[in-house]
């Protein structure tokens, strides 16, 4: 009988939800720290006109792609990847009174 938390598809499956644990955790964290309107549309719909996301979704998403896989997410320094969200959100010329 094959046990399955020695199989590869199950530990692939605990990274795959321990990721999405942790970059939810730090988009929150995000959010909260630069008082972000959660489930508002202005950044979201400032930075990706058309598209229909709220701004928690936007956020998670650049965590996500800021944080590509397990070992990244694990490594990285909160202070380093809100000052890289900020620069982010300056790149697109988001006022920051506007952020809130």
């Amino acid at each position: 009988m094959i046990q399955i938390e020695l199989s590869p598809m199950y530990r692939q499956q605990v990274l795959d939800n321990t990721f999405r644990k942790k970059v939810r955790q730090l988009t929150l964290h995000l959010i909260t720290v630069l008082r972000i309107d959660a489930h508002g549309h202005q950044l979201a719909a400032f930075i990706c006109p058309g598209e229909n996301l709220d701004n928690t979704e936007l956020v998670y998403d650049w965590v996500k792609l800021e944080c590509c896989c397990i070992s990244c997410v694990r490594e990285v320094e909160f202070k380093t990847l809100q000052r890289n969200f900020v620069r982010w959100l300056l790149d697109h010329d988001v006022p920051m009174g506007e952020v809130q």
